[in-house]
């Protein structure tokens, strides 16, 4: 068998897994609106936050084609992306629970989505400090939420739920993890 051959198998492949994609988010999409309809579902009470999401994602595209020998000059909007991002997903987050309250403890994560639009920006660099300070406030971002999340919901709201116990438990795993991690790079 020839290169060539090989090559348009190879291509022929490509083709035919490109094309039947369509169908599949077809079939998908058609399944959700039968589904919502059978169920009186409204689907843009759970979709809305999709409007935030969608230009966040259209604001990451040009960091995300960059790459280390070319990188474009638009990647800077990789940060409102992020902005966008954190924004739409903490509001499908609060949509999905109605408990849009959470906005009084959950900012702190904007700052940190921030951080990590440079993060992405700056991927190719190789500038570890920027990195590890970037890390550092991240975390301190999330564990200021954390906070601020007990502050909140057990003080002011009055209100306990069991997901905010499991939601402590993973987080202390997490940070478990990472001081192993840490103890065996050194």
């Amino acid at each position: 068998m020839s290169e060539e051959t090989i090559y348009k198998a190879q291509e022929k492949i490509k083709l035919n897994s490109k094309s039947s994609l369509l169908p599949w988010i077809l079939i998908g999409v058609g399944v959700v609106m039968l589904l919502a309809s059978m169920l009186d579902v409204h689907l843009i009470d759970f979709l809305w936050p999709g409007f935030i999401i969608l230009p966040g994602l259209l604001l990451m595209y040009p960091a995300c084609k960059s790459t280390a020998e070319e990188q474009s000059g638009w990647s800077f909007l990789a940060i409102p992306g992020a902005i966008f991002l954190a924004t739409g997903a903490l509001s499908f987050v609060m949509n999905l629970f109605n408990h849009f309250e959470a906005w009084a403890y959950t900012w702190p994560l904007i700052p940190a989505a921030i951080a990590a639009g440079v993060l992405y920006i700056t991927r190719f660099d190789g500038n570890e400090r920027l990195e590890r300070r970037a890390h550092k406030f991240i975390r301190l971002m999330a564990m200021l939420t954390v906070g601020l999340a007990f502050f909140f919901e057990i003080i002011v709201y009055e209100n306990f739920n069991p997901l905010m116990a499991l939601g402590l438990i993973i987080f202390g795993l997490y940070l478990l993890l990472q001081e192993r991690k840490g103890v065996k790079a050194t």
